[in-house]
Order: structure tokens, then C-alpha cells, then sequence
């Protein structure tokens, strides 16, 4: 018996670094797992993720500042596909509270061209009085466009939410700040 208990006390310092080996080769590929599950998550084109939220959030600072736009705004060639865009890169992200948020900002964004006015054309002769039609369609417009610019405001709010989620990722991934 003493025989063993001595000879196991003279062989250990040979296996030490074979265990350190083991235990070596078992974190690196844990933290591959970790890494490649976060990448999945972040999906590609993180940075045509970051373009997309911050171009919406320069159109919902637009409208909050600007106090509403016609619906003519929207559809010009660079806003046209902007709620759109969103949904398409929301839908490539595994990770869930970005999709969400991405989904959010594009709803936001689909809200606040719901509430646009159209253009509107009035023809005013000099010195004659409004039209009633036109003081209830001017009234009408404005309500719509304190609406859009609510919704521009919670857009902003969930662009902020999304690009938060959007920096935890990478930070996750890349060491990114």
C-alpha cells in the first residue's frame, strides 16, 4: 500500500500538463461556442444594421422637428423603403430583443407615415372668407401630424433601445465600446 501512495506522488508532475492541456483545449472551444452563438445572434451586416437604425433616427429627428411632413415626404427615393429595410434585417438577427426592437423602430416608422397627411391644394381668393371644408381638412392635418410626431417620438425611443441591444452584441463579440 505504500508502495502506491509513493509512486502516485512521484508520477503526478507528468500528467500536470497534460490535464492543463485538457483544460486548456475545453475553454477555448467553450468560448468558440460562446463566441459563434453571439455572432449568430448579431447576424450579418451589423453594420448595415447600425446604418439602417441611424438613418431612421435622423427621419424621426426630421419629423419631431419639423413638426410633421406630408406623405409625399415618405415616399421619396431615400424614406421609401425604410420601414421595409428594418423588417428585412430585423427578420436575419437570432437575437430576439434586437429583432424586437428593430421591429418596433420599423412599426414606429409605419405609424408615422400612416398619420401623414396628403399635400392638400387650396385655392384662397383674395379677401374672400375660408372655406369651412378647408379650416376642417387644415384641423384634421394638424391632428395627424401631432399623431406622426409621436410616433417619430417613440420611433427615436425604440432606435435608441435597438442600437443599446446592437452595441451589447458587439461588445460581446469584438470588444467594441
Amino acid at each position: 500500500m505504500t508502495l502506491a501512495a509513493s509512486s502516485f506522488w512521484d508520477d503526478w508532475p507528468k500528467f500536470v500538463p497534460g490535464w492543463l492541456a485538457f483544460l486548456w483545449a475545453v475553454g477555448t472551444a467553450l468560448r468558440k461556442l460562446w463566441l459563434r452563438r453571439h455572432k449568430t445572434a448579431l447576424g450579418p451586416d451589423d453594420e448595415a444594421v447600425r446604418e439602417a437604425l441611424t438613418t431612421a433616427r435622423t427621419h424621426f429627428t426630421d419629423i419631431i422637428t419639423k413638426g410633421g411632413f406630408h406623405s409625399k415626404w415618405f415616399l421619396d427615393e431615400e424614406r421609401r423603403d425604410t420601414g421595409q429595410r428594418l423588417k428585412d434585417l430585423a427578420a436575419r438577427r437570432d437575437d430576439e430583443e434586437l429583432r424586437v426592437a428593430m421591429t418596433n423602430v420599423a412599426e414606429c416608422w409605419d405609424d408615422a407615415f400612416a398619420n401623414s397627411p396628403p399635400p392638400r391644394m387650396s385655392i384662397a381668393w383674395a379677401g374672400a372668407p375660408e372655406h369651412p371644408k378647408d379650416r376642417e381638412r387644415r384641423q384634421e392635418d394638424t391632428k395627424t401630424r401631432e399623431r406622426q410626431v409621436e410616433s417619430a417620438r417613440e420611433g427615436v425611443k425604440c432606435v435608441e433601445a435597438a442600437l443599446k441591444r446592437l452595441n451589447k452584441l458587439e461588445r460581446r463579440i469584438f470588444g467594441r465600446s
